[in-house]
């Protein structure tokens, strides 16, 4: 199955032997040396934050964005 992941300008095709779930992209070491993200990512589809246990449809753009840091109270 195939999943497009952008991360800031680049874009990357990333072939999975099944449905990954967010959590299974968002970990994906050769994703993450190819575009260069952290742990810090949140994972949006079409625009809406998805929670890792969500699986990704085919044909999906899975784009990753920076967390916001937090102050701590």
């Amino acid at each position: 199955m195939n999943v497009t992941v952008r991360y800031g300008v680049e874009t990357y095709d990333k072939e999975f032997a099944g449905s990954p779930t967010i959590a299974e992209v968002r970990s994906n070491t050769s994703l993450k040396a190819i575009l260069g993200f952290s742990d810090n990512v949140r994972a949006l589809i079409n625009g809406v934050e998805q929670p890792d246990d969500v699986r990704v449809p085919e044909g999906s753009v899975v784009q990753l964005e920076t967390r916001a840091n937090q102050k701590a109270n």
